[in-house]
């Protein structure tokens, strides 16, 4: 590889990791920051757990409204700068975005007529709402308008925090308040992107549709539906094996614990979406296997660290980040951010698939995973409890990485640098004192020790870029 080009590329990578940090960053530290708020006001954990449950469906929406067309419109905008071409991508995703919705619409009052569930009204406006501000972002993110991106969601997330503030503390609504706030702020974002790319005035019109783009479109979107269901169940099928074997309060607790160790999430999904930006720009480079396989190794680097370090700091705070009733979930961080890493890697290599525009090739391991994962928690969350549930998800991903690691050979092929052992074996050490030891001393002693080896290992690959991304343009 040309190493003038790859300190451009990767100067460029930290770069576009820098943006996508602070949006993420911004946005998801004030969720997280209301986790013991929403807990100190709803302190029953049935009743955060029914939530959980609820969120999880308004989110299954999400396909059956956008044909997840969110995915489709990005990948196929960003990779042309035609005017023309971008408002017919942009105007086939809305227009089906909102025929769906509607269409929702009229069945959710015919199942409100004829079933009473709880929240159902709420749940279908957020699936609504939700949706189109994940279509919308996608999209103004295909256009290149990367900081509008970011910056929608921190006003999004600043706007969730005010108003449960009103909905939740001052007027008392409980759920219902959460569920008020998270509507009505992702319509102020929506009202300041549209106020700010002007997508339905400039990009919206039905003479723009041309039938070629759109059938483009479905033919990689389409295929991501049945993919996208299943990941729905893979990943949420245990909340409902947890409510049957071990009852709402259990749901509690996982509910908090993923949102704890959501911040590994965030911060995989920073790194996902630069990458997926820069994988599509990169893709047809002849030394494209060289560079994919130096962001390979660098982040499973930053994953190891991550691993090695979050769940012990996290648990050092634990005392004042939640209410009693919550410590339980403690116990089980360290477990859960190995299921992150293990997903984070798996997530890694679905990038090969979009690239390509193969996404059809995606629903083979997807559907086998969930199958996999249905089983596991059968068997395990009764004789294991909540360890059962994130040892099934390990075992999960572990075959998904596995079988995507084989399987994306004919769209990318990466090396492993032999240095990653050294990675692993930390990750080992950190979970052997994680569950051997806890005392705030030996947490700081053990935090400072294995920060400065992370950092004394790191790739040169790493130093160099951030040096890069340090110097004045």
């Amino acid at each position: 590889m040309n190493e003038v080009q790859t300190k451009s590329r990767g100067k460029k990578f930290i770069n576009d990791l820098g943006i996508y940090a602070i949006g993420n960053i911004g946005s998801k530290l004030i969720t997280f920051l209301l986790i013991p708020f929403y807990t100190f006001f709803i302190t029953d954990p049935a009743d955060f757990g029914y939530y959980d449950i609820c969120l999880t469906v308004v989110f299954i929406l999400n396909p059956f409204l956008s044909f997840d067309l969110a995915e489709g419109g990005f990948r196929f905008l960003i990779e042309t700068s035609d005017k023309t071409r971008h408002k017919a991508i942009i105007s086939f995703v809305l227009k089906a975005f909102t025929r769906n919705s509607i269409i929702l619409v009229g069945l959710g009052l015919i199942l409100g007529y004829f079933i009473h569930i709880k929240y159902l009204y709420y749940i279908l406006l957020f699936g609504i709402i939700q949706t189109a501000y994940d279509v919308t972002l996608q999209l103004v993110r295909g256009l290149g308008r990367t900081k509008i991106f970011v910056t929608a969601g921190i006003f999004n997330a600043s706007s969730i925090a005010m108003l449960s503030v009103l909905t939740v503390a001052v007027l008392g609504w409980g759920v219902p308040g959460i569920f008020i706030a998270n509507i009505a702020a992702r319509i102020s974002a929506l009202l300041f992107t549209e106020y700010k790319v002007r997508i339905t005035r400039v990009f919206f019109r039905f003479k723009y549709i041309n039938k070629t783009i759109s059938k483009e479109l479905l033919h990689y979107s389409l295929p991501l539906i049945p993919m996208v269901l299943s990941w729905w169940v893979l990943n949420s099928n245990n909340i409902f094996f947890i409510r049957h074997y071990l009852g709402l309060d259990e749901n509690g607790i996982y509910a908090i614990l993923s949102k704890f160790t959501g911040i590994l999430f965030i911060i995989a999904n920073i790194f996902y979406q630069t990458w997926q930006q820069n994988a599509v720009e990169q893709y047809h480079n002849p030394d494209r296997d060289s560079f994919f396989s130096l962001i390979f190794n660098n982040y499973i680097y930053l994953l190891c660290f991550l691993v090695s370090t979050f769940p012990i700091a996290l648990r050092a705070n634990y005392f004042w980040l939640v209410s009693s009733e919550y410590d339980r979930s403690a116990d089980y961080l360290f477990i859960n951010s190995v299921f992150v890493m293990i997903f984070a890697l798996a997530a890694f290599f679905e990038l090969g698939y979009q690239c390509s525009k193969q996404t059809k090739r995606l629903i083979p391991s997807i559907l086998a995973a969930m199958v996999i994962n249905i089983v596991g928690n059968y068997i395990l969350i009764p004789l294991l409890g909540l360890y059962g549930a994130i040892l099934s998800n390990i075992i999960t991903y572990l075959f998904l990485l596995v079988y995507r690691i084989f399987d994306t050979h004919r769209y990318m092929y990466l090396s492993f640098n032999s240095q990653n052992m050294l990675y692993l074996l930390f990750v080992i050490i950190s979970g052997i004192y994680f569950h051997l030891f806890f005392s705030l001393l030996t947490d700081i002693v053990f935090l400072i020790v294995f920060s400065t080896a992370f950092a004394l290992s790191a790739p040169q690959s790493i130093k160099k870029n951030l040096r890069l991304s340090r110097r004045p343009k």
